[in-house]
């Protein structure tokens, strides 16, 4: 018989204006707390969060540094910068800051305050033997669930690949999810992320390794994200539909850190590993072809996943209606201005075998996706979307 399990953080805090309860969280957790890490990227400092969070912080007595040279796509090096920051400074607590790329470099930077040896000897799935020091991750896109996960991912540059840390020691002790730090993203970077958001939900929904509990939060984020992706694109203000693709992006972290994500998200590693485009463009372009290619193998979920994007599936059968899920996605990806044809992206066609090899190799993934795939299929997708 197999057993499932479901796990996630302990603690999530949300509410418009989140960050200025900081310092209770962190007395909450540690109430020694003298010395505080923030990990987070450039945009997020010149946009001045980091700023406003050490305000709150010395308000409180407690002192803090931040590195903030998280660049997108991470790769070793990013992390063991962070790394050597934070034994330098002697944190009692990180606070992680951004989006994925920073909240993963946050995870691994307080695990390896408690964990010794070079990082490349985690990579794979729960090898992280100590938990690490007190962690709070608080997001800034409303798109990879990273605040909710136990994966860190980091680029191989030397191999042209990306690879995930997985372990439970990840996981954050506590998240704050504030959706005003989301107001200033830009319309492109709103559409590629609450599209990563979907790609979660959907993958995580179809795959093989779904339960009754990932279902459930899986299609409400669905749901949460076809009524509001597109208000968030159009008015980056409104913060009903801000607040709402944050919630919803975290629901699918949830979900998707329980079961692993499919195909979409191997091809996206692939290629993002060898020509580095943004990893939420990426998945988001993929869905269609995705979805199109593993809707055979469970078309009662794809037919649901049509009437949470607000199809009106009545009185058609199952297949179609689970077309129709397809039509939803590139209707949505039409309006948010993502194209979905490779031949956008610069990617040439004489790649594709590497790609291809390098998609079914992502083992972690591939083994939760609906339908089998091959190295044949993976190309086929890739010409037929070219």
């Amino acid at each position: 018989m197999t057993f499932f399990a479901f796990n996630t953080v302990s603690r999530i805090v949300h509410s418009w204006g989140a960050i200025q309860v900081l310092p209770d969280e962190i007395r909450r957790l540690n109430k020694d707390t003298a010395k505080v890490l923030i990990v987070s990227d450039p945009g997020i400092e010149k946009v001045g969060i980091l700023d406003k969070a050490a305000k709150i912080l010395a308000g409180a007595g407690m002192q803090s540094r931040a590195f903030s040279k998280v660049q997108s796509d991470p790769a070793f090096d990013s992390a063991e910068a962070s790394i050597a920051f934070a034994k330098e400074f002697g944190p009692d607590l990180v606070i992680g800051i951004g989006g994925g790329s920073s909240l993963d470099i946050a995870k691994l930077t307080a695990a390896m305050l408690k964990n010794t040896g070079p990082i490349d000897r985690y990579v794979g799935m729960e090898l992280i033997e100590n938990p690490g020091i007190p962690l709070i991750l608080m997001p800034t896109t409303a798109g990879t669930g990273s605040e909710v996960t136990s994966i860190c991912v980091l680029s191989d540059t030397k191999n042209q690949v990306k690879k995930g840390i997985v372990s439970r020691n990840l996981y954050a002790r506590t998240v704050l999810l504030d959706p005003e730090l989301t107001v200033g993203l830009p319309p492109h970077i709103t559409a590629m992320t609450g599209m990563d958001a979907l790609v979660h939900a959907t993958e995580s929904y179809v795959g093989i390794h779904a339960t009754q509990f990932t279902d459930a939060l899986n299609l409400e984020a669905i749901r949460i994200i076809g009524a509001n992706l597109r208000n968030a694109y159009r008015n980056g203000n409104d913060q009903v539909a801000r607040t709402n693709m944050l919630y919803a992006s975290c629901m699918a972290g949830m979900a998707f850190s329980n079961t692993q994500n499919g195909l979409d998200h191997a091809m996206a590693l692939a290629i993002g590993g060898r020509f580095h485009l943004p990893h939420g463009l990426l998945t988001a372009f993929l869905l269609p072809w995705v979805m199109g290619f593993n809707m055979v193998a469970n078309p009662e979920k794809f037919a649901k996943i049509a009437v949470a994007l607000g199809e009106n599936t009545a009185g058609i059968d199952v297949t179609n209606a689970a077309g129709a899920s397809v039509k939803a996605v590139q209707s949505l990806l039409d309006d948010l201005k993502i194209s979905t044809k490779l031949s956008s992206y610069d990617v040439p066609k004489s790649v594709f075998p590497d790609l291809a090899k390098s998609t079914v190799g992502a083992v972690r993934l591939i083994s939760n996706n609906p339908r089998p795939v091959t190295e044949a299929d993976v190309i086929k997708l890739l010409e037929e979307n070219y």
